[in-house]
């Protein structure tokens, strides 16, 4: 096959885009029919992927959340108003390179939302830059690029959206404070192990509902 595609690439090329608009399509259709699994059960014991966009993490285990109808989008709500998924119900959530898109006092209602849907016993997890790091590679005259994209976000020349920029972060302890005066127990920094994050600019933590 690849010597196929090799040799023929050159015809094969100005097509490329519908070999995307298939994929997209597929996806679509799958989350689409996930979703609506998911929803027939209530979303009982169900977990959350927290805006992952284009890039869900696990899917095959979590439903992705997003304001956003991307194709590997399972369900499409704003994230700053109340969830749209009744309380106690979901088992885990996880949280990437979402919060620091809002603003301090939609942050508090997420984490709010958060402790209302988890049942007991469930899990939360989130990541999010670490402003001290971020002042500690400053001062250390780091990547300076790598620097501004966690201050203030990935531009993307002119297609820069709002929903792309930072507007808010907390250092990992007043994170842990926000958490556990939602109401969440043993909150702790964990090592941040997840892919496609730089672990030095990025702190995961770790929270439980009891």
């Amino acid at each position: 096959m690849k010597e196929f595609i090799d040799k023929y690439y050159k015809y094969i090329r100005p097509y490329r885009f519908l070999y995307g608009w298939a994929k997209d399509f597929h996806s679509k259709a799958k989350c689409s029919t996930r979703a609506k699994e998911w929803e027939a059960k209530g979303f009982k014991n169900a977990k959350l992927d927290i805006c992952g966009g284009r890039n869900p993490y696990n899917p095959e285990e979590f439903l992705n959340v997003d304001i956003v109808n991307f194709p590997n989008v399972d369900l499409v709500f704003n994230i700053t108003k109340k969830f749209p998924i009744n309380d106690g119900i979901i088992e885990e959530i996880i949280s990437v390179a979402t919060l620091e898109h809002l603003r301090p006092v939609h942050v508090s209602h997420v984490i709010n939302e958060f402790y209302r849907v988890l049942k007991p016993n469930g899990r939360v997890r989130i990541s999010t830059p670490d402003i001290e790091a971020i002042a500690k590679g400053i001062i250390e005259k780091d990547d300076f690029d790598i620097i501004l994209q966690h201050l203030f976000g990935k531009y993307k020349s002119n297609a820069t959206e709002d929903l792309d920029l930072h507007k808010s972060m907390f250092p990992s302890e007043m994170m842990i404070e926000m958490l556990e005066k939602a109401g969440f127990k043993n909150a702790k920094r964990i090592p941040m192990n997840l892919d496609l994050h730089d672990e030095r600019y990025n702190y995961l933590i770790e929270a439980w509902k009891e």
